[in-house]
């Protein structure tokens, strides 16, 4: 093997170790959170006939964990902070705008079954599960709701994001006492301080990026979902 060849070989395993390591990262050293509180204006989130608008508790709950995050010092987006419509291709071009981010888009949960209840986090990639298993630990050792555990989803806004993106279903508005809660403030709360804390320590000490969760299987109330987000 000639001299020429041995360099460019070197080259090859040190950009092939450092893709590695950087894949290995998943959503560790970040300086920005992207949050998105989904839907909004027109689109008032959920199923027809939903009594409680998951446009409102969903932006209530980001704007209380954009407000956690940066009395901890960490840089935060919004992609709304008001009761608007934002296309979900802004949406997604506002979190690939940033830098050493990662995106948190945040969602109350609907089904045409009104007893489906619990707390369930999603991610598209393996780049977004280990921040997803995060939260979604950090969320149920402070709420008493069932795990639905993290789930592997094709979302637009997850499919889309060139940042390690997760989206956080903080509960059924459908279920009689899922939306009784969601509509406390003192809920509200103690579900973003608990996202939060999932994104902090997923800062500080990055968990290695497993492989993704399996497909969820598609149901009418998962189609319903996959148009919207």
């Amino acid at each position: 093997m000639n001299f020429s060849r041995q360099i460019v070989l070197l080259f090859l395993v040190s950009v092939t170790d450092c893709l590695i390591t950087d894949f290995a990262k998943g959503a560790g050293s970040f300086s920005t959170v992207v949050i998105d509180p989904g839907h909004g204006g027109f689109d008032r989130g959920g199923i027809p006939g939903q009594l409680v608008p998951e446009k409102m508790v969903a932006l209530d709950t980001a704007m209380r964990l954009q407000k956690i995050l940066e009395r901890a010092g960490v840089r935060t987006v919004m992609t709304r902070t008001t009761d608007v419509f934002v296309p979900l291709p802004m949406r997604t071009a506002i979190a690939n705008a940033q830098r050493d981010a990662i995106f948190v888009s945040i969602h109350y949960n609907a089904s045409p079954r009104s007893r489906a209840h619990g707390i369930e986090t999603y991610c598209e990639d393996s780049a977004g599960a280990p921040l997803a298993a995060r939260i979604q630990r950090d969320i149920l050792t402070q709420v008493s709701a069932e795990n639905r555990g993290v789930k592997r989803a094709e979302y637009y806004v997850l499919r889309n994001c060139q940042i390690p993106a997760v989206l956080v279903e903080c509960g059924f508005l459908t279920n009689p006492i899922e939306a009784t809660l969601a509509l406390s403030p003192s809920y509200r709360q103690r579900v973003a301080e608990q996202i939060a804390a999932g994104v902090i320590e997923q800062r500080s000490h990055p968990l290695p990026a497993p492989s993704p969760p399996p497909p969820r299987k598609k149901t009418h109330h998962h189609r319903y979902k996959l148009t919207k987000r």
